[in-house]
């Protein structure tokens, strides 16, 4: 890919629009569009496109450890609170920040809990762990299925077949 290909390229993530991003990149405007297809079928020009959108959504979409960490200030009373008031002698809305009230900080130490398993389950899942792995080695009928239940999310029931 050369220089004004990938010019292109870059304009084309920027704007959606592959005519512009022809013209964008120094192409001629009467073979922009003309151009800005053959650039988009070239299959070196699409994965830059897609590696480079792919980034994209990777640094605007929030993970589970920067979830828990937001969670976890908001705990811990690290976050503060935007609210809106109307000042009554002024008539305007203003704006305040508080810390985070009881109700909120329950929310989230629960969410947080949520995503951890009690002792109590562990234990449990240790010894259904151990259970399967006993059928494992002992051999088992083909008829035989194994239900797991899961009593955070209510029962699940999973069959395993042909172990």
């Amino acid at each position: 890919m050369n220089e004004r290909q990938r010019r292109f390229a870059d304009e084309y993530i920027k704007t959606g629009n592959a005519t512009q991003a022809a013209i964008n990149a120094g192409y001629s405007e009467k073979t922009a569009n003309r151009i800005a297809s053959q650039n988009l079928s070239k299959l070196d020009i699409k994965s830059y496109i897609d590696a480079q959108m792919q980034e994209l959504h990777k640094s605007n979409i929030m993970d589970a450890k920067e979830a828990l960490s937001i969670l976890s200030d908001i705990a811990r009373g690290k976050r503060d609170e935007e609210v809106l008031i109307l000042n009554p002698t002024t008539g305007k809305v203003e704006r305040h920040t508080k810390k985070a009230d009881n109700a909120t900080v329950i929310k989230a130490i629960t969410e947080i809990l949520k995503r951890y398993p009690t002792a109590k389950q562990s234990e449990k899942l240790e010894l259904e762990l151990a259970r399967l792995k006993e059928q494992l080695n002992t051999g088992k009928d083909e008829d035989d299925e194994i239900i797991i239940i899961d009593d955070q999310a209510g029962e699940l029931e999973g069959l395993i077949d042909d172990l």
